[in-house]
């Protein structure tokens, strides 16, 4: 075999190496790319699973929290719901600048409902009040908690005393005039109502509006029940007991 020949012989070879690593380069950078591809989709797919799982999870530990934050007879929120939002509510009023109201509002005589038709018509009494004081509110922002036993509280954010003087002689005369149906009992019931609005400053505290609306309650109560009052200043807790039941 002569030098040309070999020349030849060897520059095949070299050109048959060249390609197969041409050919092996292109396959591998497929592999590659595939191989990321699927990479890149299972990694995509897990975080669309982690997403899932932590939203499922706060959804979870949301209605978990608002649970909490129900009262289970009346279904409205409770106590602590309120002490939470009044606090809230105090802060935004101190910086916005704008009155806040507070009522409370109490079923009157409900220990003789109690004594007359039983424990199950209380709880039916509660839980009928509780809806028809939710109804009665005019915005979003407005809320109303079961403080305790059959007294309530409504809240409400940039709202004057006059203001929560009206929204509590509507709701006290819508239930006054339309009896609860319990059953076959039809039971006339009646509310007192103690109201409180200003605008909160930095002495201000949600033991001085809980004293100020509860004084005003036990004034309407005091007064004869069946009938709205109101505080316009804070004023020292008054001390019960000259007026007999609830």
């Amino acid at each position: 075999m002569n030098i040309n020949a070999l020349l030849w012989l060897g520059a095949g070879v070299f050109a048959g190496v060249l390609l197969m690593a041409i050919i092996m380069a292109w396959y591998l950078r497929r592999w590659q790319r595939l191989h990321t591809e699927q990479l890149e989709a299972r990694m995509q797919a897990q975080q669309l699973e982690l997403q899932i799982a932590l939203d499922e999870l706060a959804e979870k530990n949301r209605l978990l929290e608002q649970q909490n934050m129900l009262d289970s007879l009346s279904g409205i929120f409770n106590r602590a719901c309120f002490d939470k939002r009044l606090n809230n509510e105090l802060k935004r009023s101190r910086r916005e600048q704008t009155s806040l109201g507070l009522v409370f509002v109490d079923i009157d005589h409900f220990k003789r409902i109690n004594d007359t038709h039983g424990h199950l018509a209380g709880d039916a009494a509660i839980q009928q009040i509780a809806s028809a004081l939710a109804a009665s509110l005019k915005r979003s922002s407005d809320a109303v908690f079961r403080y305790g036993g059959e007294e309530f509280a409504l809240l409400l954010p940039g709202t004057s005393l006059a203001g929560c003087i009206e929204l509590a002689e509507h709701a006290r005369l819508n239930i006054s005039r339309t009896p609860l149906q319990i059953g076959s009992l039809s039971l006339n019931v009646t509310l007192s109502a103690g109201c409180y609005a200003a605008v909160a400053d930095a002495n201000s505290s949600s033991n001085g509006y809980i004293s100020a609306a509860d004084s005003a309650l036990y004034q309407a109560k005091h007064q004869g029940r069946n009938r709205t009052a109101s505080a316009s200043t804070i004023v020292s807790p008054i001390i019960k007991g000259s007026v007999n039941e609830n």
